[in-house]
């Protein structure tokens, strides 16, 4: 059972304040919380966060928000040798948050209400602080005399709101109720220097650092307008005159220069909108806008209008709608796996197949056209050209669970039942996912259409795999290690 990983989950998304706002307790910290734990832990709630329908698994999506925070990462002196990963979730709230283990999740609803790329970089600068400045394990050091009793009601809190949403919430309010007030004094420390480090980002990256001060500025208007709906982003990180202010005043002599936003960000922004809610939701967005691919700042919504007419599965005008943004615009890789998609959608293998291959050769690292030709392959029954394609991407990174996933597919068409549910346990063992993996690996075991050297890595994967698991067990865990070594602080 994954309650730990559920449990810091709700911390962090429900109680981020008092998590990272910690004086500095120097190398300390890391006597207790090492960065090995911190980042066993960032896996665990992971799994959890992967496992749920608010997961956004839009590699487009995905994969622009992961070139903005590597942008700031590759300026990032205090981020050398650490893993970062960003993720989206489906969710309208204003809010973004950082875990252990180097993990920034943003919410839909903050991608859609960054007017600018530089306004996103800003928030993500701001995260990426409190994981390289090792604000969570300064919290857990000196949290780690009373965090057991607070886990216990927390546990109970959480468990109740598979029952009642509501009553749990206030649980876990009062629960945290103490340790927050504790914390107070400690808050503005640390949520200062996010903010310090954040603008030295920005700086060093070529974003446009005023973006911070208006985009914290602006959510802190959007609260005193709508009394009683502050955005999460406040709740979780405390905006006060003085602090505001006070990233003001590092501000005033940054030189102005105006600074243009990526080719990507409008069209990623319009592409959320036309994927988030329901399909009609997301067509009526568009369809009550007047829209003239004439003018270049309207472009990305027509763009997102044909997204959402694809998302219904009106795949004539979705393909009309692309056209039109694709005549007046430069040649670009989301417009590319739009209109291979449109064609597979609509039964055309072959000259989906010809359209994606075309376009791999001018962009042959997007994730997207990789999965939509591999897929693409898979339904039209090419299965040795789709496993041949997975396995060449597979020598570029062995870290992407989703190509096992197609792996297993392509097996499972050729009856290759042994290799299809070993690729398949290997996708689990990425989503660390060791009870799933242990799972597909005793199936494999059972297909009897393995040879000798097969039967034998498989029969060393499960008994490895069980080691672990016991292990686990025994330290009062679920499947990791982590648990056991979180209790005994």
């Amino acid at each position: 059972m994954r309650r730990l990983s559920v449990i810091f989950l709700a911390l962090f998304l429900g109680a981020v304040t008092w998590a990272y706002d910690l004086p500095d307790l120097g190398d300390s910290s890391a006597a207790v919380f090492s960065s090995q734990d911190e980042k066993a832990l960032g896996r665990e709630i992971m799994y959890d966060i992967r496992s749920d329908s608010s997961y956004f698994d839009d590699p487009e999506s995905v994969d622009f928000l992961n070139s903005v925070g590597n942008h700031l990462l590759a300026v990032s002196d205090d981020a050398v040798g650490m893993r970062f990963e960003f993720f989206l979730l489906q969710d309208p709230t204003l809010n973004a948050f950082a875990m252990p283990g180097g993990y920034v999740g943003v919410h839909t609803g903050l991608m859609l209400a960054a007017e600018n790329e530089s306004e996103l970089a800003s928030v993500l600068a701001h995260e990426i602080s409190h994981i390289t400045q090792h604000h969570i394990a300064r919290m857990i050091e000196a949290q780690s005399k009373n965090t057991p009793l607070s886990i216990a009601t927390m546990a109970a809190a959480i468990l109740a709101a598979r029952s009642n949403p509501s009553a749990s919430m206030g649980a876990i309010v009062g629960a945290q109720a103490g340790m927050i007030q504790s914390q107070l004094d400690f808050t503005r420390e640390n949520e200062r220097e996010a903010d310090r480090l954040g603008i030295q980002r920005l700086l060093k990256s070529g974003y446009d650092p005023r973006a911070m001060a208006s985009f914290f500025g602006k959510l802190q208007r959007y609260g005193r307008f709508y009394e009683g709906t502050s955005p999460a982003y406040l709740k979780t990180h405390p905006l006060t005159t003085e602090r505001l202010a006070e990233i003001q005043d590092r501000l005033q002599n940054v030189p102005y220069r105006q600074v243009q936003d990526g080719p990507d960000f409008q069209l990623i922004r319009a592409r959320i909108a036309a994927l988030v809610g329901t399909p009609r939701d997301a067509l009526h967005y568009f369809e009550g806008r007047p829209l003239d691919p004439r003018r270049p700042e309207e472009r990305p919504m027509i763009y997102g209008k044909a997204v959402a007419l694809w998302r219904s599965g009106r795949l004539e005008e979705a393909q009309r709608t692309l056209q039109t943004v694709r005549a007046v615009s430069p040649a670009n890789p989301l417009f590319d796996s739009l209109a291979a998609a449109i064609v597979r959608d609509q039964g055309d293998y072959a000259q989906a197949l010809t359209l994606y291959r075309s376009a791999l050769r001018h962009y042959p690292d997007q994730r997207a056209l990789n999965y939509g030709y591999i897929s693409t392959l898979l339904d039209a029954h090419q299965d040795q050209d789709a496993l041949e394609t997975i396995n060449n991407r597979l020598l570029l990174t062995r870290s992407d669970y989703h190509l096992y996933d197609f792996q297993a597919r392509a097996y499972a068409h050729l009856n290759k039942q042994m290799q299809s549910h070993e690729a398949l346990a290997q996708s689990y063992l990425l989503q660390d996912n060791l009870t799933a993996a242990l799972d597909q690996l005793q199936i494999a075991q059972r297909s009897g259409d393995g040879d000798f050297y097969e039967n034998s890595t498989v029969e060393a994967r499960i008994k490895d795999i069980k080691k672990q698991l016991t292990q686990a067990k025994k330290k009062g865990g679920g499947d990791t290690q982590f648990s056991d070594r979180f209790h005994a602080l």
